[in-house]
C-alpha cells in the first residue's frame, strides 16, 4: 500500500541541514507532489482550537451562516453552501460546505483603494466573534510562517537562492478554508469534493482522524492518507507546476464522504501576490524549449479557477441549493 513521504522540517527551520531537508522536498516533488511534514512548528493547541471554532462555525444555524455567503464578498470570503462549488462538472457539485476566510485588508489597504480584485474586508460570523477571529488570525499567521520555509526548501530544492521566492509573498493571496462533510448513509458513493488540484501554490492541510482524503497515484488507484498525530499534508497547486514547467506536479486528489461521523478540515491555500508573474523558471527549461505555459498573473489566474468552479460567480451547478438562493442577498 502506498503512502505519503513523511518530512522532518526541523533542519530546515533552525539550519541545522537545509539540503537534507530540501533534497527530500525535491523528491517528493517530483513524484506525488503531496507529502507530510512534522517539525514544522505549528502549536498542537492552536490547531485543536482553530478545529474546534470550525465545528462551532458549521453548527451554526443555516440563515446565520447565510448571513456571510462567499456572494456577498468582494474579495472570495465568507460560507459556501453544499453543492455550490464544482471542481469536476463531470461528477457534479461537492457535497461538503465550507467557510473561506481571506486575508482581511481593511478599506485603506492601497490594493482595496485600487480596486483589485480579491482584496477587501473578510466576513466573519458574529455570533462567534471576538473569539473565532483571534484564534483563525492566529492560524493563518502560523501557516505563513510554515509557508515561507517551504518555500525557502524549495528554492534550495530548484538550485535557486534561498530567497529567490520571497518578492512574491510580500502580500500573498492566502486563505484558511474550513471544510465540513457530514456524514452519509453506507454505500453512498457521492463524493466531498470531487477530484481536482489546488489552484495556489502550497497547501497546508490538517485534518482530523475521519479519513477520506485520497490522492491520485502515478500508476492509477488512490491513495488513502493517513497521518501522524500533529503532522500536516502539504500538497503543490497549479502555480509550483507552472513555475517549474512540471518538473514539480499538482497532482488530483478528492475526499470521500463520510459514513461514520463528521469530518472536519483546514486547508490553509496560499497564492502568490496577486499581481506576480507565474512563468516557468529558466533552469526548468531545456535549452532550446519553450516553455509549457505562457506566462500569466498570479491573481489573474486564482481568478479564473474560481469563476470556473463557484456558482455565485457564474459556474454550473447542480445544487440542492439553487444559484438564486446563494445570490439572494448579494
Amino acid at each position: 500500500m502506498e503512502s505519503l513521504p513523511l518530512i522532518d522540517l526541523r533542519p530546515l527551520r533552525d539550519g541545522s541541514d537545509p539540503y537534507a531537508v530540501a533534497d527530500a522536498l525535491d523528491a517528493a516533488c517530483t513524484d506525488l507532489g503531496f507529502f507530510v511534514v512534522t517539525g514544522h512548528g505549528l502549536d498542537p493547541d492552536l490547531r485543536a482550537a482553530t478545529m474546534e471554532q470550525a465545528r462551532h462555525f458549521f453548527a451554526l444555524p443555516f440563515e446565520e451562516k447565510m448571513d456571510i455567503a462567499i456572494a456577498k464578498s468582494t474579495c472570495h470570503s465568507g460560507y459556501v453552501p453544499p453543492k455550490t462549488e464544482t471542481l469536476d462538472p463531470t461528477v457534479g457539485a461537492d457535497g461538503k460546505e465550507a467557510f473561506d476566510i481571506t486575508t482581511d485588508r481593511a478599506a485603506d489597504h492601497p490594493e482595496v483603494i485600487a480596486g483589485t480584485p480579491l482584496h477587501g474586508p473578510a466576513q466573519w460570523p458574529a455570533s462567534l466573534m471576538p473569539g473565532f477571529k483571534s484564534v483563525a488570525d492566529e492560524y493563518a499567521k502560523a501557516c505563513l510562517d510554515i509557508n515561507a520555509h517551504l518555500m525557502r526548501g524549495l528554492a534550495l530544492a530548484l538550485g535557486l537562492d534561498a530567497d529567490a521566492f520571497v518578492p512574491m509573498f510580500t502580500d500573498p493571496l492566502a486563505s484558511l478554508r474550513m471544510l465540513h462533510y457530514p456524514p452519509v448513509p453506507v454505500g453512498d458513493t457521492a463524493l466531498g469534493i470531487a477530484p481536482h488540484t489546488d489552484y495556489g501554490s502550497l497547501t497546508l492541510l490538517a485534518q482530523d482522524d475521519i479519513g477520506g482524503l485520497q490522492v491520485a497515484a502515478r500508476g492509477g488507484g488512490w491513495i488513502d492518507v493517513v497521518t501522524p498525530p500533529d503532522a500536516l499534508i502539504v500538497n503543490l497547486g497549479d502555480m509550483i507546476a507552472r513555475w517549474t514547467n512540471h518538473r514539480y506536479v499538482s497532482t488530483r486528489h478528492r475526499v470521500l464522504n463520510p459514513t461514520h461521523g463528521h469530518r472536519y478540515s483546514l486547508p490553509y491555500f496560499v497564492t502568490p501576490d496577486y499581481h506576480a508573474v507565474i512563468e516557468a523558471i529558466p533552469t526548468c527549461v531545456e535549452p532550446g524549449a519553450e516553455p509549457i505555459h505562457p506566462p500569466i498573473g498570479a491573481g489573474e489566474y486564482l481568478q479564473s479557477r474560481f469563476e470556473a468552479t463557484h456558482a455565485y460567480l457564474g459556474a454550473p451547478t447542480d445544487g440542492q441549493i439553487d444559484k438564486h438562493t446563494v445570490l439572494v442577498s448579494k
